[in-house]
């Protein structure tokens, strides 16, 4: 192992906290995917309670996440965790499946982009403009190959590119989105808060020129066949997932463990406030978005999207109504821009965070050395990002032209698993490694404490996302690449163990050590 990684501590707490926020999305455009995600998979979950609970069962794991991430400050976070808290197999194992599954995430929400963000925005901005060539484009945008090219050079590219110029340039750069993110969503809540039902009722019909009202499209549902499902308990119990999910992101500045100054004052930042800030605005916004949506309202738009019979052609999210009850066309048009934005700004969080994991792997040898060497002039591991495109890539190609994603890759069930080992590791943590533990914040009772309510939260996640079809699919061929992914992760680490071991080094004794600074 080398003496030193070669990253340097460049990142700041506020570097750290919006890391955090840019892939959790505590947003516009995270209000409105919440919304946009949950009604046609789960109608009749009200959607402020399930995110109440979601958040409830990440505090846990956000205290375990910060004590963690002050006793280990290193790149590939929770890796180097369960490595030297149970053994390095566990660590790499869950580690590769947790990276595997961070670049499906990419996938998947670069698709969205162009399926949805893109044509959302360009039909507001045509009837906010009175362009009618624009509302025909947003119709007819999300074909494949607009939607694959948008995505892979919107989203996944730019977030390489980005993270590629090195912590300043990068920092400047996610600041300046931040800012215009946050004060387009901060306007979309104040707006929110004083619009009722009935004003935006009679607002929609006046945006769109009579193509939609508010009770035709109510209307036009029941007649295609929808009825309203009423809001109930057992209903939002079953979208906990969907709640969870909402706050995933939270603490992914601890993958960048290894290059963030005064890690026990920034991660403070870069976890916990961050699920502070994401509590506060998600929840907020998700009570004033169907306070003035309505659920019969949201449920009959999402069920004419589905049959094909939506009369703007487009996903009925959140975004495409809000500018309706926007007086002026130039504020509307600044609010939109934050909607169309998020993504290049998520993807250059998550790309930094992806990366970080193969560099971890690389340092430790478990993955060859190359994708460890850093960058002497940016300090960074440009092989490690390099990998990560290539996969983002291929990911993303499956994601657009097939259905194998969709069909079979149960993202939320590794999360849960990942979790609920790494709250094993807290857990044996103080009592296994005596020699690291000392001096955690709040003592070694906290940790155990906090990873067993994790274990416990995660542990319900789990069951819905492994019972629930809407969450994500549990069949036999799911649990087969699931399987897979995991089984991969064994395949690599026990080659690599036995190329070692042929050498004379012992590997799993060697990464019981915490890597160098």
């Amino acid at each position: 192992m080398r003496d030193a990684t070669g990253l340097v501590r460049s990142f700041t707490w506020y570097d750290a906290l919006i890391v955090s926020l840019s892939v959790t999305g505590p947003t516009y455009f995270g209000i409105a995917s919440q919304i946009g995600y949950v009604a046609p998979n789960e109608a009749g979950a009200d959607f402020t309670l399930s995110a109440i609970i979601g958040v409830l069962f990440m505090i846990p794991l956000g205290v375990m996440y910060y004590i963690f991430s002050t006793s280990m400050p290193r790149s590939g976070g929770d890796y180097v965790w369960m490595g030297r808290s149970l053994h390095p197999s566990v660590g790499f194992i869950a580690g590769w499946a947790m990276w595997l599954s961070f670049i499906a995430l990419m996938a998947g929400g670069a698709s969205t982009w162009g399926a949805v963000v893109i044509p959302d925005f360009a039909l507001t901005m045509g009837y906010t403009w009175h362009n009618p060539g624009l509302i025909t484009w947003a119709a007819g945008f999300a074909n494949p190959t607009d939607i694959f090219l948008s995505g892979m050079l919107g989203v996944i590219v730019f977030g390489v590119i980005v993270t590629s110029l090195g912590a300043k340039v990068y920092s400047r750069i996610m600041v300046v989105l931040a800012i215009i993110i946050m004060l387009g969503t901060l306007t979309v809540i104040g707006i929110l808060a004083v619009t009722s039902q009935s004003t935006f009722s009679t607002d929609i019909s006046s945006y769109f020129g009579g193509v939609i009202s508010y009770s035709g499209v109510i209307t036009s549902a029941s007649s295609a066949g929808f009825n309203y499902i009423p809001i109930t308990t057992n209903i939002t119990l079953l979208s906990i997932p969907f709640g969870v999910l909402l706050f995933n992101g939270f603490n992914y500045s601890v993958y960048i463990g290894g290059e963030v100054k005064n890690t026990r004052y920034s991660m403070l930042w870069g976890v916990l406030i961050a699920l502070a800030i994401c509590a506060v605005i998600d929840i907020t916004g998700l009570f004033l978005s169907m306070r003035m949506l309505g659920y019969p309202f949201n449920q009959a738009a999402f069920a004419l999207f589905g049959a094909g019979k939506f009369p703007l052609g487009v996903s009925p999210w959140l975004a495409v109504f809000v500018p309706a009850v926007i007086g002026s066309p130039y504020l509307a048009t600044f609010v939109q821009l934050g909607f169309l934005i998020f993504f290049p700004w998520w993807g250059c969080g998550l790309v930094l965070s992806a990366s970080r994991y193969v560099f971890a792997f690389s340092f430790d040898r478990i993955l060859p050395s190359a994708f460890s060497d850093v960058n002497p002039r940016f300090h960074i591991p440009i092989r490690a990002t390099i990998l990560t495109l290539f996969v983002a890539f291929i990911l993303m190609y499956f994601t657009v032209y097939t259905s194998y994603i969709g069909q079979f890759l149960n993202t939320t069930t590794i999360w849960s698993i990942v979790w609920i080992v790494v709250g094993i590791s807290a857990i044996v943590f103080p009592i296994r490694r005596k020699d690291l533990s000392a001096g955690l914040p709040g003592g070694r009772r906290v940790l155990q404490l906090f990873g067993a309510l994790s274990v416990v939260a995660m542990s319900i996640t789990l069951y819905y996302a492994v019972t629930t079809p809407a969450i994500g699919p549990s069949t036999a061929s799911a649990d087969g690449l699931l399987a897979a992914i995991f089984g991969s992760g064994i395949i690599i680490y026990v080659v690599r163990y036995y190329y070692f071991k042929g050498k004379g080094v012992n590997l799993g004794a060697v990464l019981q050590e915490i890597p160098p600074e």
